[in-house]
């Protein structure tokens, strides 16, 4: 599988840690964004979530995302996926890393949740894809003064950040800076 929504045959062992690790972020995705509807309702506390060791990377604390991400159409595919999906979590000895159908679905899940966090999430044994972490998306039309990506005091040098910054033109004066970073910890 070479597209954008591929997911890696894992081994028998990862695959339900994949596949609840998944569910789980569109669990939370859902909840908060059912709550925020209701103006009212509290968020959900940030609560300490265990990140399997299949994920490489960070793939960031499970309540940061945009809840603005979360579309109605989104929220539809999460919900199908999460329902399609559940079966295999409830029955841990059912997924098969060669299933091609479930590969599919956690690729279209991995996907539109890669969307709403605005991060990669990837998996061991997926040496084509940049570790889990950070994806910057910063494009402007016109740069008239300066567009930054990025801006940060102190960054891990184990801190991992994709970043795509574009501009249709850059007028006299203006400047683009991609990266610009205070301290490599």
């Amino acid at each position: 599988m070479s597209d954008a929504l591929a997911f890696p045959a894992l081994a028998a062992s990862a695959l339900p840690q994949a596949i609840g690790f998944l569910l789980h972020r569109a669990e939370v995705v859902l909840a908060r964004r059912a709550r925020r509807r209701d103006a009212g309702a509290p968020l959900p506390p940030d609560e300490v979530e265990n990140v399997p060791d299949v994920v490489v990377g960070d793939p960031g604390p499970a309540l940061d995302f945009d809840p603005a991400e979360v579309t109605d159409e989104r929220r539809q595919q999460l919900e199908t996926l999460v329902g399609a999906l559940g079966l295999y979590s409830e029955n841990g000895h059912l997924p098969d890393g060669q299933d091609e159908r479930l590969r599919r679905a956690l690729g279209r899940l991995r996907a539109l949740l890669e969307d709403v966090y605005g991060r990669h999430i990837t998996f061991a044994g997926e040496v084509q894809r940049p570790a889990s972490g950070m994806r910057i998306v910063n494009k402007a039309r016109d740069v008239h003064g300066v567009s930054r990506a990025l801006k940060a005091r102190r960054v891990s040098s184990s801190a991992n950040a994709d970043i795509l910054h574009t501009a249709e033109a850059v007028h006299p004066g203006g400047e683009m800076i991609s990266v610009e970073i205070d301290e490599l910890m």
